[in-house]
């Protein structure tokens, strides 16, 4: 593939590097709308300029809040955004392309105590959160940043793994996270407000929470938020980060379409308005896996497929209000052959397993959005979501004759209604409140062989479904012109335990002086476990329905300080303490360390316990003037106590992680040919792991712990270097992008333990290779 790839981008690229510059200027367009960030209603007359340009470039909005700008020069502005009553807004190094309109979706907040300025430059910082009711803990983060952060390769999980408090949770080839601490199966994502199933390519495969690839395509994307955190009192169901997803709208005005070619598949996006007399649009995206179609012609058994599409809808009508149609989906195959040369068989799964695997996950809905009386708004969302697993596996006995080995059929979904009311009792006291209902649908059969000895036995086989209600609360207080408090309450109730929870969160934000705040959060969380672990059975019983949910305290104080105009330094200092953490009475095992275990079957009881405290560090420049850097610290410690009632370490407990990375662009010929170059270098610490029992792990054949030590040991520290290297070219009538994004380029190697059979002892297998992902995208 190398050969194949990689050379021949590269022979192409030096080309495109040698052509000659035309001569014509060329322009493109920035629109957009502006709207109140509480009702979304438009502004009208709101003025938009584009700062240090010879003459002004400028305009104001129409009676629907919408604006355009054309024959804007190439290249990248700051815009500043006023409207009268209302804080002003600079967007920094917007990028202005040929072949596509720049669409800036732009959100005002009314001004609370007017005349009294408190921040001297009126901005939108990144550091913030898109959601004005997070006060601790979140950032918002760009579709822009998810290809230009070396390592992101498109993707918003690898992207935030840069951030403080996060680190990857499935070494180089996983997109798993680990958040302050805590396993990956306790990031929940949201898409409009929803909750949605992991969305990856293979999610959940090996591990709970992570996946290969993700289904979300930079096309579609649109600002979004992470938290990781004292999340405010509207998230539920979740306890180590949050990522609220946002799609952007498609054009208005024309229609616009992009090709891609990659590693990782080919696609297909486009966006426009219905009619030329509609103010609807529609945006959508579709990928196949280009390994789908390779496969076939490499020397390789087996198979990998996946496909994808995702898509919205907009709808604006000022007597009907907003409604937006979206979803998502994503299909995967893949397969593996057994190998029947007895004397060549060295590990289990690679040599005696055959497998055949399908994956589906998808979500749907439908969200509307209206205001209620002069200042209130209401957004109601109905969403359907699946999540399914097949899995076929034979092993290869002694005799070398394929026996039946695994069997999983798993369908689960939920449909979902959610409304909120936003609702602003006075200048100085806004209240957010709202309701979710999930009807939890599950079909679950997985069988297995009982210490690899046909025939199958039964571990779940459940149809039915259940209920989980959550209600919420939260509103934001303007104390003075310096102080913001938050308070709020967050309950849900979850029918197949019959367990309501009632959750209290706060915060408060104090701006010291024009150029530093101090922030302070504190929640109480919980979250359900995955549904089969409630119909496990011990002896005919459901030993497992009596089982409540995790809960953590959660406490975060935060300082921040505007360093430069662009520049800022962020410290944190986080606490969380867990408990009703389900364990296996008298063992080490807890599902603090769960990662993924397909034939998990054991009896479990909420004895056990957990704490993650840790500081962090950020130091940031945002992109401008053509360069940006950020350079994050995390030192943190991780530990639980078991069914034994002892402390351990945690899986996770990494100890520390360290990120530096950055990044220049350079643009000529007036803006129509762009390079970009960007790097990142991560140190973290090595995942734990129980001490080895050779002799056990000999006589079964079988990698075998002593798990009355639990995670003890720790493998070595990793170094990991990642580049990003992209090349844009702008002509009149369409826009080419390349791009080579390479993770792991000095092969660090993802550790595990597994037993040969060659040897008859436990190996340190060593995987990991250099991930090149290329792409080549035609906008036009």
């Amino acid at each position: 593939m190398k050969f194949l790839f990689v050379k021949p981008t590269l022979f192409l690229f030096l080309i495109l590097l040698t052509l000659p510059a035309t001569t014509k200027a060329q322009s493109g367009t920035i629109r957009g709308n502006v709207t109140d960030a509480l009702t979304d209603e438009g502004l009208i007359g709101a003025n938009i300029i584009l700062l240090h340009t010879q003459p002004l470039i400028g305009t104001a909005t129409n009676q629907d809040g919408d604006f355009e700008m054309e024959d804007v020069p190439l290249g990248r502005y700051d815009i500043k955004v006023t409207f009268l009553g209302y804080d002003s807004i600079v967007l920094h190094e917007v990028l202005v392309q040929s072949a596509k309109e720049t669409i800036l979706d732009i959100k005002m907040t009314e001004q609370v105590f007017e005349g009294q300025e408190v921040i001297v430059t009126p901005e939108i910082n990144k550091s913030n959160p898109i959601n004005e009711m997070a006060y601790a803990s979140s950032r918002s983060f760009t579709v822009e940043e998810t290809r230009r952060y070396a390592g992101g390769v498109d993707d918003p999980s690898r992207m935030v793994s840069a951030f403080a408090g996060v680190s990857s949770g499935g070494g180089t080839q996983q997109n798993a996270l680990i958040v302050r601490g805590n396993a990956p199966k306790n990031v929940q994502w949201r898409l409009f407000g929803v909750e949605i199933p992991n969305p990856n390519h293979f999610a959940g495969l090996s591990i709970a929470g992570g996946g290969g690839l993700t289904l979300f395509s930079n096309q579609l994307l649109a600002d979004s938020d992470f938290l990781t955190s004292a999340f405010p009192a509207q998230y539920g169901n979740a306890l180590a980060g949050v990522f609220d997803i946002n799609f952007r709208s498609g054009n208005m005005n024309r229609r616009e379409h992009t090709a891609q070619i990659g590693i990782n598949g080919l696609e297909f996006a486009s966006e426009g308005p219905f009619n030329s007399s509609s103010n609807s649009t529609y945006l959508f995206n579709y990928r196949y896996s280009t390994l789908a179609l390779l496969m076939p012609l490499l020397p390789t058994e087996g198979s990998l497929q996946y496909q994808d599409i995702s898509y919205k809808i907009d709808f604006r009508s000022k007597k009907y209000g907003r409604i937006k149609l979206w979803g998502i989906g994503g299909w995967d195959g893949q397969s593996q052959n057994a190998t029947f040369d007895k004397s060549q068989w060295e590990y289990e799964f690679w040599h005696r397993i055959k497998y055949k695997m399908n994956m589906g996950v998808g979500a749907t809905g439908l969200t509307h959005n209206i205001l209620i009386g002069e200042n209130s708004s209401l957004e109601t969302s109905l969403a359907a979501t699946i999540n399914y697993t097949s899995w076929q596996q034979q092993r290869l006995n002694q005799d070398v004759v394929l026996e039946p080995n695994l069997t999983i059929n798993n369908t689960s979904g939920r449909i979902s209604f959610r409304s909120v009311l936003d609702k602003p009792y006075s200048k100085y006291h806004l209240n957010r409140t709202g309701v979710s209902f999930q009807y939890l649908l599950y079909d679950l059969k997985l069988q297995s062989a009982p210490n690899d000895s046909p025939p199958l036995a039964t571990i779940i086989d459940e149809q039915g479904h259940s209920e989980l209600l959550q209600f919420f609360t939260q509103s934001r207080f303007y104390i003075s012109p310096k102080v913001t408090v938050h308070t709020g309450v967050h309950s849900q109730w979850f029918a197949l335990t019959e367990e309501m929870t009632l959750e209290p969160r706060m915060g408060v934000e104090w701006i010291m002086n024009n150029n530093s705040k101090l922030s302070f959060g504190y929640g109480l969380h919980s979250q359900i476990e995955d549904l089969r672990i409630y119909f496990i059975k011990t002896d005919d019983e459901y030993t497992n329905k009596h089982l409540k949910m995790t809960k953590a305290h959660h406490f975060v104080l935060g300082y921040d300080l505007k360093v430069k105009e662009n520049t800022r330094l962020k410290v944190e200092v986080y606490n969380q303490e867990q408990y009703d953490v389900p364990v296996i009475a008298d063992s080490s095992f807890s599902m603090i360390n769960f990662t993924q275990d397909w034939t998990f079957n054991e009896a479990l009881i909420n004895k056990g316990k957990g704490r993650n405290y840790g500081l962090e560090t950020t130091y940031e420049r945002f992109f401008n003037n053509g360069y940006y850097y950020l350079v994050t610290g995390t030192i943190y410690n991780s530990q639980y106590k078991g069914g034994d009632s002892k402390w351990y370490n945690t899986r996770f407990d990494q100890g520390y992680a360290f990120n530096v990375l950055g990044g220049k662009e350079y643009s000529w010929d007036d803006g129509k040919r762009v390079l970009g170059l960007n790097g990142k270098i991560a140190y973290v610490g090595g995942e734990r792991f129980s001490p080895i029992n050779f002799d056990a792990s000999s006589n079964f054949e079988e990698v075998r712990y002593f798990n009355q030590r639990a995670f003890e040991k720790k493998f070595p520290n990793r170094l990991i270097f990642d580049a990003t290297l992209t090349y844009q070219i702008n002509k009149a009538k369409h826009t080419s992008e390349w791009a080579l994004q390479i993770k792991n380029l000095l092969m660090e190697k993802d550790l595990s333990h597994d037993y040969n059979f060659k040897t008859n002892h436990v190996d340190v297998v060593k995987e990991g290779f250099i991930l090149p992902f290329i792409n080549y995208s035609f906008k036009f």
